[in-house]
This record gives structure tokens, sequence and C-alpha cells, in this order.
């Protein structure tokens, strides 16, 4: 006789779904509840959900126990946070040593992004770009990040405990809007934070100038002017779009600066799918990412990746040879 365990399962959306070679994990929780979670074989998602539970390289194939998680995206929160906030799973991240001082700041409201961004930086006076441009962003979106999540805690709490007498439609309304701005503003804030980093390093560029049918790609390098100057070499050119995340979304920056062919997308999405990145490649998107998140992708990808010094030390190279 051979003794095997089963799992056992209703018939639902999700197991219906599912297919052969598609991604299983199950995880214990603190509380000792169970997290399963199903992802389609090849995707981002499948790839995301392998590195953050470290089953990316399967010591067993097909099937993997893991007692504890200990590898390299323990050490990358961002990335981690943005993963498990798409499944759906809310993680818990708090500042208190700075909400007194934003809820006097800004008078218990939310800034405009800039100004957010800015405080952010202020509370890292030791960081600079000198000290290495990946490092340098990761650690200025990391701290905006924890820092709005406080205030964002603080400012929802006292909504909240106001009630909102039985008016469902103004419930429904303000959730809207803390979804709306949350997704706005990690977007705007990294802008934000590259708009810095050029500065300190000396780079030209213009911010969401108008191109070909009106598309306003999120950078041109070394500026509007010349781009739409004729005359102006188009490989001295270059052009960046920013994406906090990807999704598929990536595709948009193809239709942005004709004039430009080979363009550039900067991200910070771990472990886009294989067949993603050859696509991108395919199209002559060249995908740029911090340092810190090249080992959420393949060897294979990594040796095609660009990080963020090596897009700086380009445009700069670009920018001194036309003077």
């Amino acid at each position: 006789m051979r003794w095997e365990y089963r799992l056992y399962f209703p018939t639902n959306q999700v197991s219906q779904c599912a297919n052969a070679g598609d991604v299983l994990i199950i995880a214990k929780r603190p509380d000792n509840t169970l997290l399963s979670i199903v992802a389609e074989a090849g995707t981002t998602i499948s790839q995301q959900v392998l590195w953050l539970f470290g089953v990316s390289d399967l010591s067993h194939p097909g099937f993997s126990v893991r007692d504890e998680l200990e590898t390299e995206q323990d050490r990358i929160e961002f990335a981690s946070r943005f993963i498990l906030e798409s499944l759906g799973i809310a993680v818990e991240v708090s500042e208190g040593t700075y909400l007194d001082e934003m809820v006097e700041k800004f008078s218990g409201r939310f800034p405009t992004t800039r100004e957010f961004s800015a405080f952010a930086r202020r509370t890292l006076p030791d960081i600079h770009p000198k000290d290495g441009h990946d490092e340098v962003l990761m650690a200025w979106m990391e701290r905006e990040e924890i820092l709005f999540r406080t205030l964002e805690k603080h400012i929802i709490g006292e909504r909240l405990a106001q009630g909102f007498d039985g008016n469902v439609n103004g419930f429904i309304s303000f959730s809207l809007s803390v979804q709306n701005r949350r997704k706005s503003r990690a977007g705007l804030a990294f802008e934000n934070h590259l708009e810095v980093l050029f500065e300190e390093c000396g780079i030209r560029y213009s911010r969401t100038p108008v191109t070909e049918h009106k598309s306003k790609p999120d950078f041109i390098f070394p500026g509007e002017k010349e781009y739409h100057d004729e005359s102006f070499d188009p490989l001295c050119l270059t052009m960046l779009g920013v994406k906090s995340s990807c999704k598929d979304r990536w595709r948009q920056v193809l239709a942005e600066a004709d004039r430009i062919e080979k363009k550039h997308l900067l991200t910070l999405e771990a472990a886009i799918s294989k067949s993603q990145t050859d696509e991108m490649r395919s199209k002559k998107l060249q995908l740029v990412l911090p340092r810190g998140l090249h080992n959420t992708y393949s060897a294979e990808q990594q040796s095609w990746l660009m990080d963020v010094a090596a897009f700086t030390s380009l445009v700069l190279d670009r920018q001194s040879g036309h003077g």
C-alpha cells in the first residue's frame, strides 16, 4: 500500500480557472490560519509570488517546503508590500516618530505630492545621490511610502471616527478617494524623486513635455526644445517612461515620442514575466529598475536589465556629447 497526502476542495471560481502547471502556494499565517494562492503559470504574478515566498529555484522540481523566509526579498520591503497588496493582503507599516510633525506641518490634511516628497527626503538628511543613484532612489521611495501610510492611517482614522450618519454614498465616495489617492500618489512620488536626482546629477530634462499626437512622455532629455528641433540629432535624445508598476500599461510608452526609436521605461515592479520582457525587447523598449530589484528576475533577464546609475550615465554621455 502507498500513503500520500491529498487536498480536497469545493468547486469554485478559483478551482475552475486553475490548470495543471499553475503555481499553488499554501502559507501559514502568524495567527495559524492558512493563505492559499493560485497563480497562472508563466505570468508576472506567478513569478512575483514565487520570489516573494523564496521558491523561485525549487530544490525539488514541482514541490518545495520552506520553514521560514530568509532570502533577499525580506530586505526589499517596497517590492514585497506591492506584491502582497496586489493579492488583496493589507500590509501595516508606520513611522510614528514623524506623525506629530506631519499633522502639525500639513494641518492634518494631505499635502501635494511634491510637498510630501520633499518632506520625505528631508527626513533622510544623510542620503545623497553621490552615495549611489539606485540606493538613494529606493531609500526615498521607501521612506515616503511609510510616511504616507502613517499620515493616511491617522487622517482616515479621524474621518471614520466622525462617522457617516448612514450616508452610504458619502462612505463610498470617501473609500474611492482613498484608493485613487494611493494609485496616483505613488507614480507622482516616483517622478518627484527622479526629478531631484536628475537635478543633482546636472542632467537637463523636460517633465511631461508635449510630443506628437499630444502625447506626454514622463521625461525627455535633454528637453522639449531639442526634441522639436528637427536639426537636433535624434540619437542624442532620450525618452523615459516612469511607472511604479507596469502591468500591461508599459505599451503606452511605445506611442510616445516618435523621434526616439529606442525608449526607456523605469519601474519598481519586481519579477516581471519573461514573456513580457521578451516583448519589451522586441519593441525596442529598455526596462530600467533600481539595482536592488534585479535579483527578482531570472539570470537571463538580468543580463538585459539596466539600473538607474547606468541610465543616468547614458543620459549624461549623450548630453556632454552634444554640448
